[in-house]
């Protein structure tokens, strides 16, 4: 054997005493470290909610207990003003409703509601529509006196009359006088006889003819013994002055009086 086979077979040397390197030794702090911030960690956080558990917790039950003792101080406070003043205790609203009152005020957010009673106001809208009525039919309008036949009679009566007041001819005119006379009464049978006699002169020199009709009627108003009619008359004027005849129309108000049982004229004006 060789030197060089005897080299290349030497055995490795034997390690320092101190220096000796174990695998599993260097892995074992690695792992106790990981192990311990786990630890840690879980500890950590199962402490923190424990913590904020148990304060949450206490805080509510502090406000259960405080809204609690206020419910009851306030119900000891009606019943001894109801004790004083000698009422039974429901009149301070103590009781169910009192408790409900109570939970509404320490409920956030929720507002209470006023109800009105359906069956008194709807009594109260009857009262109010019965009392109407009855007043309507205190004071409805009585019953006229004047019918329906009355008020034709009246409007057939201002119809004929004004055509007698208002016509003429110089030919006939003591006959126009008479028919006057009989469709007038009062102070206008007078003023219409005398204003055509006044004019009889005139109207013979100028041989005025004038005739009238009616264009329209209506009955304004009326009762048993009085009427009023408004008119539109329509006057066709001849001469010898003109040739050519003048046409006129009037809006004139007629007022009737019933005398002896007929409809007479007793006033004219114009409108």
């Amino acid at each position: 054997m060789t030197d060089e086979t005897r080299v290349g077979s030497r055995e490795p040397a034997p390690a320092e005493p101190g220096t000796t390197t174990d695998p599993a030794a260097t892995e074992a702090p690695t792992a106790d470290a990981a192990e311990g911030t786990a630890e840690g960690t879980a500890e950590g956080t199962a402490e923190g909610t424990a913590e904020g558990t148990a304060e949450d917790t206490a805080e509510d039950t502090a406000e259960d207990t405080a809204a609690l003792r206020g419910r009851r101080a306030r119900r000891a406070a009606r019943a001894a003003r109801s004790a004083g003043s000698g009422g039974p205790e429901g009149a301070d609203g103590d009781g169910d409703d009192g408790d409900d009152g109570d939970d509404a005020e320490d409920t956030p957010g929720r507002r209470p509601r006023a109800v009105l009673p359906l069956v008194p106001v709807l009594g109260v809208l009857l009262v109010l529509l019965l009392a109407g009525t009855g007043y309507l039919f205190l004071t409805r309008p009585g019953t006229s006196s004047v019918a329906t036949d009355d008020y034709v009679d009246a409007l057939q009566a201002a119809r004929a009359g004004i055509v007698d007041v208002t016509s003429f001819d110089y030919l006939t005119l003591d006959d126009d006088i008479t028919q006057i006379q009989a469709v007038t009464t009062g102070d206008l049978t007078q003023e219409s006889v005398d204003r055509l006699n006044g004019s009889r002169q005139a109207l013979t020199d100028a041989q005025a003819v004038v005739n009238t009709e009616v264009v329209g009627a209506a009955v304004g108003a009326a009762d048993d013994s009085t009427a009023t009619v408004y008119m539109v008359i329509q006057s066709t004027q001849t001469s010898s002055a003109s040739q050519q005849a003048q046409v006129q129309r009037y809006r004139i108000e007629v007022d009737l009086t019933q005398d002896g049982g007929r409809w007479l004229l007793s006033g004219i004006q114009g409108r």
